[in-house]
């Protein structure tokens, strides 16, 4: 008797144990973490597309555990304004400019696109990798926002100038109106030009229109995907508007901190994997892109060296004055320079004007 005893003990121990195991937190069911994000352009431009391959990414690599809703220009909140969705909590990551945010953000315009600068594209990259981002995000919680950096999608030069008439010399630029934004806007208002803002989804029409009549948008290939040469007879290609061109990956700060680590690490990781496809894929379409302008009637050329050479010392000038009025913008500034010339040491710059 006893030993049956023993026996029915031993059975409801171990039955017990396997309810305890079912019923073990790790074997609940995975909770999923969902966010909504938006790119700063319109859906098909690489920028949107980017976001959308980042949100692929991490839904696979997570498992399901991590899904990622990116959306066009427009569709939570107006185009350009996605750091300020972050910021009241509409949205949860984007993919925006830091030109947009000026002159609220005093230095967004020399993270995403410093006039004048000499650093390539790469440089620009390796800077913000290894300084850049610790600099962003301490002043961007130091200035009260609620959004964080964690990366961004690094582009090319992008073009000068698209208008429907030559330009000669900086005296050609007088009296236009013309689409720019953030720095180069400013210091082309320096030089004559009546330039105003719109979100890239708006150029096509407004130049149709005659609205405007020259604009600034992006590199040729992102330009060419954009059908930008259906307006405009000529395009001018120099880097020193916009030597670079980045859009930050924002995300907001209070929801990338309640993150897994896990999770937080497929999201980087897989970020660094859509930087690096979105780069790429900017190289290989630029040169295809010029022959494409070509192709399609439009006149693509040099910009005259005599704008260049009018253009950049503005720029420095512009610059220096306003890192004068903004601790944020002269620490991020300085270090800029300080790493242009280190890589000016070790592997030269590109020449852009005197």
């Amino acid at each position: 008797m006893k030993k049956k005893i023993f026996m029915l003990l031993a059975v409801g121990v171990f039955m017990g144990g396997m309810i305890t195991v079912d019923s073990a937190p790790w074997a609940a069911e995975v909770k999923t973490v969902s966010w909504t994000g938006q790119s700063c352009l319109p859906p098909g431009m690489p920028v949107s597309m980017g976001l959308m391959d980042l949100s692929e990414r991490v839904k696979k690599a997570s498992g399901g555990r991590f899904i990622l809703t990116a959306k066009p220009a427009g569709s939570v909140c107006p185009a350009t304004k996605e750091w300020q969705a972050i910021n009241k909590g509409v949205l949860d990551y984007a993919a925006t400019g830091g030109s947009y945010m000026v002159p609220e953000v005093p230095f967004g315009g020399i993270i995403s696109q410093r006039v004048g600068a000499r650093l390539s594209p790469l440089g620009h990259m390796m800077w913000f990798e290894t300084e850049g981002r610790e600099l962003v995000n301490k002043w961007y919680k130091q200035m009260g926002y609620k959004f964080m950096n964690i990366g961004g999608f690094h582009g090319l030069p992008e073009g000068w100038i698209h208008l429907n008439k030559p330009l000669k010399g900086p005296q050609d630029l007088k009296g236009l109106k013309m689409r720019a934004s953030g720095d180069g806007g400013i210091v082309l208002s320096q030089m004559g030009v009546g330039t105003v803002f719109m979100p890239l989804g708006e150029v096509f029409e407004n130049m149709k229109r005659g609205i405007i009549d020259a604009y600034e948008c992006s590199c040729p290939s992102f330009d060419y995907t954009m059908k930008l040469y259906e307006v405009g007879k000529y395009y001018y290609l120099s880097p020193t508007r916009a030597p670079w061109e980045m859009y930050e990956i924002q995300v907001n700060r209070d929801k990338w901190e309640a993150l897994p680590e896990d999770l937080k690490a497929i999201f980087l990781n897989c970020l660094k994997g859509a930087e690096v496809e979105y780069h790429a894929k900017l190289v290989a379409d630029n040169a295809k892109a010029v022959v494409g302008f070509k192709e399609k009637g439009v006149i693509v050329e040099s910009l005259p060296s005599s704008i260049d050479d009018a253009f950049i010392p503005l720029a420095n000038k512009y610059l220096k004055e306003q890192a004068a009025k903004h601790a944020s913008m002269n620490e991020i500034l300085t270090s800029q320079l300080k790493f242009e010339e280190m890589w000016k040491n070790l592997y030269g710059l590109p020449s852009m004007g005197k």
